[in-house]
């Protein structure tokens, strides 16, 4: 599929594509606005001990799935705002114990029934990956989706290549796709960027297909607008390409992996790159002397198009973030800056004089 409309907006900092290890993090949390419509039921409280993969809550309005905690440590905050409404579950570091989950040999993944696959995502809290449209939310236990649709690739401003993450993790990633192939008996969608080479899956469930052009061409919308459009009464599924690879590692090795490889990026970004780092991190340390003004900076977790800006109880990583955006607050002002035809605006109708020189980023 090739998308001829849309926008790629020109900004300062793009990644180079190699991966560090980023900067160790003594903090994680899970926040809440990352579920759409949770009402959390807590199984623990502040000052309590908590394992990796530990259930920290479960959800009223969507009975049997559980939210787990993702690192061992103690319980430091639970954040509420406005009508109680859960902001975040804070976890200080502290230890390096996990909850054991089934494990199962590769071999065995595409003969495991529905009902294996089902119990091991819900236990580890890895059913919390899987989404719907419409609606984005959370996928309910008493759903059965049209298709599964995978994303292994963005089209984001500043994002990562999916192919130079998934080469690293080739093999986890083809288990998963085993899992999810055996999750509902419908058809699995890996959407990816034309060009790019990906792992090939043995199972006749799993499809592959190609997306270039502007943005929106790696958006999940777009994809199951070409390939199986939902309606009120149709409802499919959607994972990205590290929760599968998450996923494939919890079934053969019995834990709960929360390892991110996410792209620090940005205009005020010293150096960007990816880096390699864990679900849910302080982004407040992780971008510890990266900046180029931290006093001025704002930042992004997700992409400066659909992330939200961090505050004091969210400055985490997001659940389903793969990058961090640094940007300029943008409290200057600029005298006379209306009259002004020039400077680094951007405008996608080119009624700026800098639109005649090409490839100017903002």
């Amino acid at each position: 599929m090739k998308l001829t409309r849309g926008l790629d907006i020109p900004i300062e900092g793009t990644p180079e594509q190699r991966i560090d290890e980023g900067h160790t993090v003594t903090s994680v949390a899970v926040v809440g606005p990352d579920f759409i419509g949770l009402k959390p039921t807590f199984t623990v409280q502040e000052g309590d001990k908590v394992l990796q993969g530990q259930v920290l809550f479960t959800d009223k309005r969507n009975p049997g799935v559980k939210y787990t905690s993702p690192g061992t440590g103690i319980v430091k905050a639970i954040n509420r705002g406005e009508r109680r409404a859960l902001q975040s579950v804070v976890i200080e570091l502290d230890g390096d114990e996990q909850t054991a989950f089934q494990q199962y040999d590769r071999a065995a993944l595409a003969s495991l029934s529905q009902q294996q696959v089902v119990d091991n995502l819900i236990d580890s809290g890895l059913w919390t990956s899987l989404r719907t449209r419409p609606y984005s939310k959370v996928a309910s236990l008493d759903q059965t989706p049209s298709s599964i649709f995978v994303t292994a690739m963005s089209s984001e401003p500043l994002s990562a290549e999916a192919d130079i993450i998934i080469q690293e993790q080739e093999q986890a990633f083809l288990d998963g796709l085993t899992v999810m192939s055996q999750l509902a008996g419908r058809p699995v969608h890996v959407c990816k960027s034309a060009g790019t080479k990906l792992p090939i899956s043995e199972s006749s469930n799993v499809h592959y297909h190609d997306f270039s052009g502007p943005h929106p061409a790696g958006l999940v919308g777009t994809h199951i607008h070409f390939l199986d459009p939902v309606t009120a009464d149709k409802v499919v599924w959607y994972i990205n390409y590290q929760d599968v690879i998450a996923v494939g590692k919890l079934f053969t090795t019995g834990f709960l992996p929360v390892d991110r490889v996410i792209a620090l990026s940005g205009p005020l970004v010293v150096k960007p790159r990816l880096v390699r780092t864990r679900l849910g991190a302080n982004l407040t340390e992780l971008i510890s002397g990266e900046c180029e003004d931290e006093e001025e900076v704002r930042i992004v977790s997700g992409s400066v198009l659909s992330g939200r800006e961090v505050e004091e109880w969210s400055s985490f990583l997001g659940r389903f973030h793969l990058q961090v955006s640094l940007v300029g607050e943008g409290r200057q002002r600029h005298l006379f800056g209306w009259l002004n035809p020039a400077g680094k605006k951007y405008s996608l109708s080119n009624v700026y004089l800098n639109s005649l020189t090409k490839g100017r980023q903002l």
